[in-house]
């Protein structure tokens, strides 16, 4: 998805190119010949009410004729005067309505377009919070899809494993070593570690020491995988399948 908000500071605001507002703002120079129109106005009916008032005068010194027609002129020149200014002030109560209007303009769609703008910002913002949302979702899934397969990965690699008939001779050397005080040990597995395991008699006895007697019995009813070491106190099972299950507890519980 991808959003766009830009607002122009200088002349104009561009949104999607639907709407153009061009701001005019009156330079100095501007404002000078304004203020000079204004002086004018005022000087050219000074002028005439000047021109009235002498007109006046000299209609009083002449003859009442005179006076009637400078009168009358003087009204005429009076309204036109008054009718320009007037006219004049309607122009720029206008332009000032005008102005004033286009600025309540370009305040309002100013104010729309950063309304939308805002609007525009929440929403790339709830968007970008459902991604994340989303992602983390997907990983912790992903992760527990790795976790499984690294547990089916192990589980089938000891499977294969324990068919092997060394697979039980560090477990039951490490069970030997732990319960040393007995004269004898007999060790019951499967046949198919038996061979394997009488092999290793000798060379467990030089490194625990010990100068009892080892007797290793072949044992169909003893899982694969398993062995039980039977002493004159007691007995111990080695199980490598345990392993696995620690294995599994470690990698499923993220130890």
């Amino acid at each position: 998805m991808q959003s766009s908000y830009r607002i122009i500071k200088n002349t104009s605001v561009d949104k999607d190119d639907l709407k153009k507002i061009v701001t005019e703002f009156e330079t100095k120079e501007e404002v000078e010949q304004k203020n000079l129109a204004e002086t004018n106005a005022k000087t050219f009916i000074d002028s005439y009410e000047s021109l009235a008032k002498t007109m006046l005068e000299n209609a009083r010194k002449q003859s009442d004729g005179l006076l009637s027609k400078a009168f009358t002129e003087a009204e005429r020149l009076q309204k036109e005067a008054y009718e320009k200014g007037y006219n004049e002030g309607i122009q720029k109560g206008y332009d000032d309505g005008f102005n004033k209007s286009y600025e309540d303009g370009y305040k309002k769609n100013l104010e729309k377009a950063q309304a939308e703008g805002q609007l525009i910002k929440e929403n790339a913002d709830n968007v970008l919070r459902s991604c994340k949302e989303e992602k983390e979702t997907y990983l912790k899934e992903k992760e527990q899809e790795i976790r499984n397969l690294i547990v089916n990965c192990v589980e089938a690699v000891l499977k294969r494993e324990v068919k092997d008939e060394a697979s039980l001779n560090d477990v039951i050397f490490q069970a030997l070593a732990e319960v040393k005080n007995t004269k004898t040990f007999i060790i019951k597995s499967n046949e198919i570690y038996c061979e394997e395991l009488k092999n290793k008699v000798e060379l467990w006895k030089e490194q625990l020491p010990f100068r009892g007697d080892i007797f290793i019995i072949p044992d169909k009813d003893v899982e694969l995988g398993k062995a039980v070491i039977e002493r004159e106190n007691g007995k111990v099972v080695v199980d490598v399948n345990i392993a696995m299950e620690k294995i599994k507890d470690i990698v499923l519980k993220g130890e």
